[in-house]
């Protein structure tokens, strides 16, 4: 499968977390690029090591990159990708908008705003760069909502999404937004 900004992809029927491939594939050297995507996680994570409900049906990825970048850099970094992440949702129908610091709600039928996406961005590096960048993201696509204030784009668009979609567009607007400097 070819996706916009990716130099190697390790697909996996399971992980503990995409999160911990991606980091342990850091550390051995893995290249600029390398994507991590599992059909599910038994240890998925969130922000402040929040659980997040990873069940068959969801997409659960983590992209490796060696940016060039300064570490004081960080801050924005979430944002942007919650902005490109909600942009790749709108691509397939979902209305979104991004609730800072690290998640992609949607507007759903009944009015209310509720939980699409997640966003988890760590790195590694020492005060001059950084050594590597990995974002991860979870999509409730075809799962049921792990959570009351949580929603998922086949609810959204009354049809089943395939989880290939939705991966190619998140990587699309992921790509754009790199090379449009927003983490180079």
């Amino acid at each position: 499968m070819k996706l916009a900004g990716v130099r190697r992809l390790v697909r996996l029927a399971r992980a503990d977390s995409t999160q911990a491939v991606a980091r342990r594939l850091a550390e051995e050297g893995a290249p600029d690029g390398t994507l991590v995507w599992a059909l599910s996680q038994t240890a998925g994570k969130g922000r402040m090591g929040r659980r997040w409900r990873s069940a068959p049906g969801g997409l659960y990825a983590s992209w490796l990159l060696r940016p060039q970048f300064a570490p004081g850099r960080l801050g924005e970094l979430s944002l942007a990708c919650g902005e490109a992440l909600a942009e790749a949702l709108r691509d397939l129908g979902a209305t979104t908008m991004v609730k800072p610091p690290n998640d992609v709600l949607a507007l759903c039928p009944d009015g209310k705003a509720r939980k699409l996406c997640g966003i988890l961005c760590e790195a590694a590096g020492d005060s001059e760069r950084l050594h590597w960048l990995i974002i991860g993201f979870g999509v409730n696509v075809n799962n049921p909502p792990p959570l009351k204030r949580s929603t998922s784009l086949r609810s959204l668009v009354g049809r089943r999404v395939t989880l290939p979609s939705v991966l190619r567009a998140a990587m699309v607007r992921l790509s754009r937004a790199r090379r449009a400097g927003n983490f180079v």
